[in-house]
């Protein structure tokens, strides 16, 4: 889709959005203008989603928008052995995020792979080693055998399910039931204070075999934020999560995908794995079932991250309505679903 963008991309980049296409890209929101607002009001409006603009973190041609003094070599970034205590009730002002854009994977050190490189050849005249036949007239096996393409391991093409911003006890656990009908894993990005809401969900999501990773604590614009601020949100994130599981997640995905240098050195220094997607079905915004399926069968790729989310308004019944039939479609197009660790 036109929205998406490399990983690789962003390890190199400052705040917000950056344009690419590929297997393992952040597809991001449709234009830079479309904003995401997770609500949290109790009632028949809790988890209403709008529109608004979004506008990156300015940028001071030094710091990528980061604050001065808190460039590299500002304070240290790790999170503290003693985690803060998690936040009372919040304002919904306080809940309410005011960003947008989209992700991806975070290692800075991350080398290509391949093969090492073609053998010497031999002596003019003189066939390569690779060449030459054994006792049977055979040619002896490649020294070094291809690697097997990006997205597939023994053969199999690898896709991930993802769900943002649950859980929740309607949308969440439809959601679940689905998955354990069909025998498949996915991995769900929760955002801390539905966390605390539904500790009960989350264990299930556990249970049944799916990946957690932290997704924030009030699903702010982290692009925004100085490195105490988003230690703030993972910290107390990480801490209802470890509450209801008993571990801290190491998969971390941005609100929006809006990510800034800030962040990535953030988690690089807690050792998190940041984690984007390839086609974002922009479930929230409306898309038919029908749409989502065929943007699915069209946009998918071997190593292919899928967004979608498990709660977040009235829309995301599409998403429950259209998880069978995309579960069918990837399923005849030969995929295999993992967690999304194993195609990051």
């Amino acid at each position: 889709m036109d929205g998406s963008f490399g990983l690789s991309a962003l390890m190199q980049s400052g705040n917000g959005p950056v344009g690419s296409k590929g297997p393992l890209t952040a597809g991001g929101a449709e234009s830079d203008g479309d904003l995401v607002v997770i609500g949290n009001e109790e009632g028949p409006n809790e988890g209403g989603i709008t529109h608004g603009d979004w506008e990156p973190a300015p940028n001071d041609g030094e710091g990528n928008g980061v604050p001065p003094g808190e460039q590299d070599g500002g304070p240290d970034v790790s999170l503290p052995e003693d985690r803060p205590d998690r936040p009372d009730e919040q304002s919904d002002t306080d809940h309410t995020p005011d960003g947008t854009g989209q992700t991806g994977s975070q290692d800075d050190s991350s080398q290509a792979t391949g093969p090492d490189g073609a053998d010497k050849p031999g002596q003019a005249g003189e066939p390569d080693d690779a060449d030459r036949p054994d006792a049977n007239g055979k040619p002896d096996e490649p020294a070094n055998p291809q690697e097997p393409p990006a997205g597939e391991q023994d053969g199999e093409k690898l896709v991930a399910l993802t769900f943002d911003d649950g859980p929740d006890k309607n949308y969440t656990t439809a959601i679940l039931d689905i998955l354990k009908e069909k025998g498949v894993t996915a991995t769900f990005f929760v955002v801390g204070q539905q966390v605390k809401k539904n500790p009960d969900v989350l264990k299930r999501i556990a249970d049944e075999g799916h990946a957690v990773g932290n997704h924030s604590y009030n699903h702010k614009d982290l692009s925004k934020l100085n490195k105490q601020q988003i230690l703030e949100e993972m910290s107390t994130s990480d801490a209802v999560i470890e509450d209801a599981l008993g571990f801290t997640p190491t998969l971390f995905r941005a609100p929006y995908g809006a990510v800034s240098d800030t962040l990535k050195n953030v988690l690089k220094a807690n050792k998190r794995e940041l984690i984007g997607w390839s086609v974002d079905t922009r479930d929230w915004a409306g898309t038919s079932p029908a749409d989502m399926r065929e943007m699915i069968r069209k946009e998918t790729e071997p190593g292919g991250i899928i967004l979608m989310h498990s709660f977040g308004g009235k829309n995301i019944k599409h998403t429950v309505e259209a998880l069978p039939g995309i579960i069918d479609d990837l399923a005849e197009m030969g995929y295999t679903f993992v967690t999304a660790d194993r195609v990051a």
